[in-house]
């Protein structure tokens, strides 16, 4: 039951995002520089990579957000081989609900035994406005 309530959270977080990315996509933000961009969502894949899933969930501003949500993509991720090395990377921007503006890093990472694609999107402040993982 936990893991189908996680997988669940996992998939509305993702869907938010999606929402959040349709609505307001487009062109960054002014405070957002692409190169600390890439060095905040390299930070938080490599945290992943890791499996280190208490300091992913505490890089956001979210008391809700513990450390179980990342437990099944990490599972995906050892699957996935040795990590080894980033490929591309995308850029938008958008605005929450409530009018928070957060920057999204689309980055793609190489595997031994394939690829991933991340989604990792930033607040201005620095905090996580949201981390999704598609194989």
């Amino acid at each position: 039951m936990k893991k189908i309530l996680r997988n669940l959270f996992l998939w509305a977080m993702a869907a938010g995002l999606v929402l959040l990315t349709a609505c307001g996509g487009g062109k960054l933000p002014d405070w957002a520089d692409t190169e600390v961009l890439d060095t905040q969502a390299r930070a938080v894949i490599d945290t992943m990579n890791a499996l280190d899933y208490e300091g992913v969930a505490a890089l956001y501003d979210n008391p809700e957000i513990t450390a179980d949500i990342f437990e099944s993509s990490g599972e995906t991720i050892s699957a996935m081989g040795a990590f080894t090395g980033y490929g591309d990377a995308v850029y938008v921007g958008g605005k929450a609900q409530d009018g928070q503006e957060y920057a999204t890093v689309i980055q793609v990472a190489d595997y031994e035994n394939g690829k991933l694609t991340f989604t990792v999107s930033f607040f201005e402040d620095g905090t996580l406005a949201g981390f999704f993982m598609k194989a």
